[in-house]
Order: C-alpha cells, then sequence, then structure tokens
C-alpha cells in the first residue's frame, strides 16, 4: 500500500522556498545598496556644486570689493595699483585680491614686430624659435607679406585668447608672453605699472635689474611722483599717471572645498545716469579641486 505524501510538503519543497526567499533578500540587498550608493554620490555631487557655486560668489564680491577700494577718495584706505595681494573673509571662504594696470602692459595690436621679438626673446623662447613665433603673431588675420616695420597687420587680434588660434604658436610659448600682453591701451607701456618681463623687454634691461626696478617702484610712496631711475639702455614711460583699464584676479577658497579663481578685465566708469561702477571687457574663469 503506497503512502502519499501530503500537499506541502513535497520532496525538496522547502528547500525550493528558501532558496527564493533568500535570491529575493540578495536582490532586495543589491537594489538597497545601489540606491545608497547613488544617493551618496548624488549628495556629494550637490555638496561640491554648493560650494563651488559659494567660492564664485566670493570671488565675485572680491571683484566687487576692489571696485569699491578703488573708487575711495581716502588715500589709506584706497587700494593701489602695485600687484600687492588683499586678504578677505566672506563667510568661509578666504577670498585674496590683487590689482594690476593695463597700462603697465605691451598692446599687441599696437607693438612692432621688434617689441614682439624682443619680448619673446626677453620671456626666454628658445632663440631658434624666435622667427617663426614672430611671423606667426604679427601675420595674424592678414593675407599677405609682412614688412619688417610694420605694426600688427589688419584684423589683427580681437581678444587674448586668440593667441591659442595662431597656427605654430604653441602653448608654452603663449604661457610665456601672454601674462605681459593687452588689447586696452593706446599707447606705449607705462613702466610704472608693469612687471619685469614688461621692463625688461621695452628697456632692454636685464630680468633681474628689471625686477629690482619693479620692486623700488612698489616701494615708493603712492604720492611720491620723482620715481626710481629706469633701467638698460632704451627709452621708456614711467610716471603716476591715471588708471584707465584695471586687470583683478580674485581668488576664493572655501573651507575644505574648491578653490575659484576670477581674472578680470575692467574699466571704472562714472557716466551720468548709468548704475554700473565698471564695465568688464575680459572675463576668465578657473577652478581648482579641493585637496582635502
Amino acid at each position: 500500500m503506497t503512502t502519499r505524501q501530503p500537499i506541502g510538503h513535497l520532496p525538496g519543497q522547502k528547500g525550493v522556498a528558501l532558496l527564493v526567499v533568500l535570491w529575493g533578500c540578495t536582490l532586495a540587498a543589491i537594489t538597497l545598496g545601489a540606491l545608497a550608493t547613488n544617493a551618496r554620490v548624488e549628495s556629494l555631487q550637490a555638496r561640491g556644486q554648493s560650494l563651488r557655486t559659494q567660492a564664485f560668489y566670493a570671488a565675485e564680491a572680491g571683484i566687487e570689493a576692489a571696485v569699491y577700494r578703488l573708487r575711495l577718495a581716502n588715500e589709506e584706505q584706497r587700494w593701489h595699483v602695485d600687484g600687492r595681494s588683499h586678504a578677505l573673509r566672506i563667510g568661509e571662504t578666504d577670498v585674496t585680491v590683487s590689482l594690476s594696470a593695463e597700462e603697465g602692459k605691451i598692446n599687441l595690436n599696437l607693438a612692432t614686430p621688434e617689441r614682439i621679438e624682443e619680448l619673446l626673446r626677453t620671456a626666454g623662447v628658445d632663440e631658434d624659435r624666435i622667427p617663426a613665433a614672430k611671423r606667426a603673431i604679427v601675420g595674424w588675420g592678414d593675407p599677405g607679406s609682412v614688412k619688417a616695420s610694420s605694426v600688427l597687420m589688419r584684423g589683427g587680434f580681437s581678444s587674448l585668447e586668440e593667441l591659442g588660434r595662431v597656427p605654430g604658436l604653441t602653448p608654452d610659448i603663449i604661457a610665456r608672453i601672454e601674462p605681459a600682453l593687452t588689447l586696452w591701451t593706446a599707447q606705449e607701456p607705462n613702466l610704472a605699472y608693469a612687471s619685469p618681463l614688461v621692463v625688461a623687454t621695452v628697456t632692454g634691461a636685464d630680468m633681474a635689474s628689471a625686477r629690482a626696478y619693479v620692486e623700488r617702484v612698489s616701494l615708493a610712496p603712492q604720492g611720491l611722483m620723482l620715481l626710481p631711475p629706469l633701467p638698460g639702455t632704451k627709452p621708456g614711460d614711467a610716471s603716476r599717471s591715471p588708471v584707465s583699464a584695471y586687470e583683478v584676479i580674485s581668488t576664493a577658497t572655501v573651507t575644505n572645498g574648491p578653490t575659484i579663481i576670477l581674472d578680470v578685465v575692467l574699466f571704472l566708469k562714472s557716466e551720468p545716469g548709468d548704475p554700473r561702477a565698471y564695465r568688464v571687457v575680459r572675463w576668465r574663469e578657473r577652478s581648482l579641486a579641493s585637496d582635502s
């Protein structure tokens, strides 16, 4: 006589049910783990974006602070155009702001080929690369021939970023010469506001003498019109004349967060009825990741 096994107690049924339960738990754990990972990633991304936004607005506040300080009538409170850094604390963000004058730079669209060549040489470009680099810069925008005595050909540069589009002009050369260049002046560089590279390029002085001159100018009292004698053998202009175009570099670093650098060229404005205190003609932004 055959004994039947009651339904619900078939051989192996409990084992199959257990495997199904375990498999379901495994899937649930994987799903929950993925959700938790995604939530953490999104949380980190949101925090990173929040810190970056915080740094950006703090750097922008540094630009506004510079404009405010430039317009002050009080000599002791006004920030002077001497390249020194001014430290600010905005919330949890450290901000440093430096000011320089575009008048102390070489106008790329007005420079002679000889001035371009001297700048390349003074900036440390290899001698065998200078002729090709000079021809490339001087000939930008001109389909015809280049005369040795001419200024930059028609078209010229509408932005300094165009240097990166000049055929044959490598990034290392651009990095060497760009800090000495501007597009927003209509005269020879005012060496009272110039960097050692510009001073050496214009006057023919060696870099050590140019650095010493810039240091002496920075130490001279701001109200003093008589400046140290220029180094080198070539003439140049140096005077405490009014500045119209400024380069403001504002660097904001959030505690345990990123760093945002705003490099802005601007003109102060005082036209009647114009509420804006300044006009920006160049705006560059860089970000550095947190070291933490």
